[in-house]
């Protein structure tokens, strides 16, 4: 099935190809433009480089490097209204009161989620924290 073509560009870090290339052509094919890191690291540079472009951070919680939660801790430092969605092996974000997906899931699953934050934040002015 595919969408309309959605606003923005999704920023997917995962250390496992697999999954970065899954989440890629799924959500390529519900409409939004994907970006991919294979790590925190890597996708804190492009997101430094590309910040106004980023509508989402969809990230693994644990990786090499920069761990997801830094990651975001990080990313949330530039852009304090940025939507970041966590994906997880175990059910960890559920008692943290985070934004959380739990792998493996299914396409739909994923799709919903993302829409569902992105909607939710559709209120939010998203601006940079002053210098």
């Amino acid at each position: 099935m595919t969408y309309d073509p959605q606003p923005g560009t999704i920023l997917v870090a995962d250390d496992n190809f697999e999954i970065c290339a899954f989440a890629k052509r799924l959500l390529e094919s519900a409409g939004w433009s994907v970006v991919t890191a294979a790590d925190g690291a890597e996708a804190l540079r492009f997101y430094q480089e590309h910040q106004s472009n980023i509508v989402l951070l969809l990230t693994d919680v644990m990786m090499p490097n920069i761990g997801g939660l830094e990651l975001a801790d990080r990313v949330l430092r530039m852009d304090s209204q940025l939507p970041v969605l966590f994906m997880s092996g175990d059910s960890w974000g559920a008692y943290r009161g985070l934004e959380c997906i739990s792998k493996p899931f299914r396409s739909t699953e994923l799709v919903e989620k993302i829409s569902r934050v992105l909607s939710a934040n559709t209120h939010s002015e998203r601006t940079a924290p002053a210098a």
